[in-house]
């Protein structure tokens, strides 16, 4: 059977625009290769704002480095703009194969446009599969 963690990025919160959420520091260790994925959400409301999602990895956890793509999946990415009724944008991003070869991985979650409001949220979720466990 298949360990498949999940571990909480970013809680469901709004921010001031143009500021970045920092999810959780997620160690690399546990996780098979090319297994880590991001589970990201955002429920926009205020019209012009929109979320854009970015993956980064760490050797030591103060120096922070953007991912430019990888061969396999999109490291990036930005929703729907708010139109006055909520606009509910959900994505999986994934990490290269390569991001275990780094101590530390994380997402970063950035509202920008006009100013938030309360109602606009955005949320992240890790998933792995635990190393040794993927061919089982």
């Amino acid at each position: 059977m298949l360990n498949r963690p999940t571990v909480l990025a970013l809680a469901s919160a709004t921010s001031a625009s143009g500021t970045a959420r920092e999810g959780a520091s997620l160690n690399t260790e546990p996780a098979s290769a090319g297994t880590i994925s991001v589970f990201c959400s955002a429920a926009i409301t205020t019209a012009s704002v929109l979320a854009t999602f970015k993956l980064q990895v760490s050797d030591d956890g103060t120096n922070w480095y953007d991912l430019s793509g990888g061969t396999s999946s999109n490291v990036t990415f930005a929703t729907a703009a708010g139109t006055g009724t909520e606009v509910i944008t959900r994505k999986v991003l994934m990490f290269d194969v390569a991001a275990v070869s780094w101590v530390l991985c994380r997402v970063v979650a950035t509202l920008s446009g006009a100013t938030t409001a309360a109602a606009d949220v955005t949320t992240a979720t890790y998933h792995y599969v635990s190393r040794g466990k993927l061919l089982q």
